[in-house]
């Protein structure tokens, strides 16, 4: 097997495929893999798993296999399951305050009280934030967390204009702007928030489990942990989460050959070292989280990603993520093919809603509906 590693990555499998030239097997995210099967660039696996070298799909998430399901056709088998939001929070700076860690019993409300505590200065001197989270993410949660959603329940129509998701988007521009809890997409960017948590500028922040071994690894002695996300306003918790999958190319000459390896790649045995030795997201396979001997030996890889000897760091850092799968209070972005437009259109809002000036939430996210559901309308026919 010939492995690749391509710069601009989803970009360069499109380059590929338009120039005959895709790889067999592609890993992909559940997010943005629509593009390529749009296009027919993608042979779906369900003959292949029902197949007499098939898998069991049982020990895989139901949501994770319904992600990969479009048109009754299986498209890809999952690596993992990546959830995109837990509370850190900086150990030090609670104690300071005298502020217990947050716990999963922890409200929204909760997080806010103690960021207010946590929150050194007024804009624009403020030395400390007490709160931030992905600005890419974040405005996401809080549309998930007040009843929003981004897609209707066909997924043919955009949705982020409802009144719930218009609400949701209010109170994180209250936080930001009457609250100055969270600073403006003006004074961070998404790829400031591990360094601003690093540097301890801010007290807690709202990420994906990715960041936990490389905070680990580059401030050894920060001291910190990861709670669930907080309980909303509707009385429960909500994290969203997407996956890397395996799918095969429709141009390979060797697709009894790249069935195999995909089968390989999502196998027990290769999830359980992926977990162990990366630890950026859980392994797709349920028996691998429920195993403790499994789940929670954290090996890493010498030089380059820790490992984890101590229970109780563990605990404090990866137990989250453990309970948020068990108790299913997770979700995915289901809409394979619109997302990444969506992503764009929205993205390119962030400034206008979040930035050095509050915007006009109606008037954004009504814009920004507009333009998805002019190109899903004429996708659709409608």
């Amino acid at each position: 097997v010939e492995f690749m590693r391509l710069e601009n990555y989803w970009e360069q499998l499109l380059t590929r495929h338009a120039g005959g030239e895709a790889p067999d097997v592609q890993r992909n995210l559940d997010m943005f893999y629509g593009r390529m099967r749009i296009r027919g660039a993608l042979l779906p696996l369900t003959k292949y798993i029902k197949g007499p070298e098939g898998v069991s799909l049982d020990d895989f998430y139901e949501v994770g296999i319904k992600a990969v399901t479009r048109e009754g056709e299986i498209w890809a088998l999952p690596q993992d399951l990546c959830l995109r939001q837990g509370l850190y929070y900086n150990m030090r700076m609670f104690d300071e305050a005298g502020i217990p860690y947050p716990t999963d019993k922890w409200t929204m409300d909760d997080v806010v009280e103690a960021a207010k505590k946590l929150t050194i200065g007024k804009r624009p001197r403020v030395k400390q934030y007490g709160f931030v989270g992905l600005s890419r993410d974040l405005p996401f949660w809080f549309i998930y967390n007040y009843g929003g959603s981004l897609w209707s329940e066909d997924g043919k129509r955009c949705v982020v204009n409802s009144e719930a998701a218009i609400k949701g988007i209010k109170r994180l521009q209250d936080l930001i702007y009457k609250e100055q809890i969270i600073p403006t997409t003006a004074e961070y960017t998404i790829e400031a928030v591990e360094d601003l948590f690093k540097a301890e500028k801010v007290a807690m922040f709202l990420g994906g489990m990715w960041f936990v071994p490389s905070i680990t690894r580059d401030v050894p002695d920060l001291e910190f942990g990861v709670a669930p996300t907080p309980i909303g306003p509707l009385g429960k918790r909500i994290c969203t989460a997407h996956q890397c999958i395996w799918e095969m190319s429709s141009q390979t000459e060797y697709p009894d050959a790249a069935w195999k390896l995909i089968k390989h790649l999502s196998s027990p045995s290769v999830l359980k070292e992926y977990w162990q030795r990366t630890w950026v997201a859980a392994p797709a396979r349920k028996s691998l989280l429920k195993d403790p001997k499994i789940f929670e030996n954290i090996i890493g890889i010498p030089g380059h990603v820790p490992g984890i000897k101590d229970p109780e760091e563990f605990e404090r850092k990866v137990g989250w993520l453990r309970d948020t799968i068990l108790n299913k209070e997770f979700i995915t972005i289901q809409n394979d093919f619109f997302v990444e437009f969506f992503f764009n259109t929205f993205f390119d809002e962030l400034p206008n809603l979040f930035g050095i000036r509050r915007g006009n939430a109606e008037e954004i996210l009504n814009r920004v509906a507009e333009k998805q559901n002019k190109l899903m309308a004429e996708f659709y026919g409608q």
